[in-house]
Order: structure tokens, then C-alpha cells, then sequence
């Protein structure tokens, strides 16, 4: 498998794996300052947010798995991921950060207004916008209790890793095997997105994989 890996490393670049899902700019014309409806709120923006990345968005190119038989793949389609996972929308960083910085939580509804506009999202729009199943196990970073007695550290490292791998030290992405490693990859950079400990997998993208390895549903 080693010789696919490198003859499609160009599809994996950077710049492809942005062509449709740029960064786009407010237009100039656009005061930043109408972005908020108090003071506060612009104080609030300037003083949290206003300095701070968003990840760029990154999405599953299919076209490169087409004509392969990843196991992960078909994980993800298994899971009704895959049309979330495609997405390849225009991303307006500043209105990202504003709608966050304004950002009420009032009974699992997100309730936020940018350029004066009031935006309600529940439960129900978000599985609408995103297809999502709520028809799942609730995820929030840690071991289910429903999955205590099913999940194991050691037996989840011996499925993902190496043969040469330590079962026992910090877990780093270069003791994965192939499958496991593009599983990873998906997971962190796609699904549960961080901008840092790229290199190492940690407790929660564990869980994660062991999850999808054994067919479970996750929301």
C-alpha cells in the first residue's frame, strides 16, 4: 500500500483540499462594527475573538477513494457521514467569530445575531442543515457509560496499531497502521477539527475509532 500512499499525496494538498472551501471576505463596504447590536458586544468581540483563528475547513474528497476499498470509508457511510464530511461551503471567517462572540446557549438552542439579524437554531435545524441522525449515543469526549464495559485501551490499540507499536506509552500517529492512520486523520481534521497535538492520538480519538471499528452510532 505504500506506493498509492505516495503517488496520491498531491490529492491530499493543501491547496485541493481548499479549492472549494475558501475562506471568503466580507466585502470593504461592510462596517465590522454593524456586525454587533451593543457596545458590549463589540467589546466583547475585540476582546476574545477578534484575534483568533478559525480552522481551515477541510472536507472528503470521494473522487479519491472512488475506485478503493478503505474499510474507514465505508465506517463513515455506514454512519450517514459521508454528506457531512462532503460539505464544501464558503467559510466568512469574521461573521464565524461574530456569531460566536454573540453567542447565547438557552435550553440546547443556540440563539445569536450578527448584522442585527437574530439567528434560533435548535435542535431540529441543525439535524436539518447538517443531515445528521440524532438517532445515536450522545458524544461529549469520554466513555459512554453504556460502553464501559465493552471498551478496552489496550485491546483498541492492538486493533489500530502496528504490530511494533508500544501498548503502553503516549500514543503517536506513527504507530498507526495504514487504515487506522487515514481513520485518524479523518476524525481529527473533518469531524473533531483541532489545530494542535496533531501528531498524537489521544484518549477521545481512542474512543472514536474504537466506536466506529465496532459499528457504533455516534451523535
Amino acid at each position: 500500500m505504500a506506493k498509492p500512499l505516495k503517488k496520491h499525496k498531491g490529492s491530499l494538498s493543501r491547496s485541493q483540499r481548499h479549492s472549494e472551501a475558501q475562506e471568503t471576505q466580507i466585502p470593504s463596504s461592510i462596517s465590522s462594527s454593524s456586525l454587533f447590536s451593543s457596545e458590549e458586544q463589540r467589546i466583547r468581540y475585540t476582546n476574545l475573538f477578534s484575534s483568533h483563528s478559525i480552522i481551515d475547513p477541510k472536507f472528503i474528497d470521494m473522487d479519491f477513494f472512488s475506485n478503493k476499498s478503505f474499510e474507514c470509508i465505508q465506517a463513515f457511510q455506514n454512519s450517514n457521514l459521508i454528506p457531512f464530511m462532503s460539505l464544501k461551503l464558503p467559510v466568512y471567517s469574521e461573521l464565524v467569530k461574530a456569531f460566536y462572540s454573540n453567542l447565547e446557549i438557552q435550553e440546547s438552542t443556540l440563539i445569536s445575531k450578527v448584522y442585527g439579524i437574530k439567528m434560533v437554531i435548535d435542535q431540529f435545524l441543525f439535524y436539518d442543515l447538517t443531515q445528521l441522525s440524532s438517532e445515536s449515543v450522545p458524544f461529549e469526549g469520554t466513555l459512554n457509560d453504556d460502553w464501559k464495559f465493552d471498551f478496552s485501551v489496550h485491546d483498541i490499540r492492538q486493533l489500530v496499531c502496528t504490530n511494533q507499536a508500544d501498548m503502553t506509552g503516549r500514543l503517536l500517529v506513527g504507530s498507526l497502521a495504514f487504515e487506522s492512520r487515514i481513520l485518524h486523520y479523518l476524525i481529527m481534521r473533518i469531524l473533531l477539527p483541532r489545530s494542535s497535538n496533531v501528531a498524537q492520538v489521544s484518549e477521545e480519538d481512542l474512543i472514536v475509532m474504537w466506536a466506529f471499528h465496532t459499528g457504533r452510532q455516534i451523535d
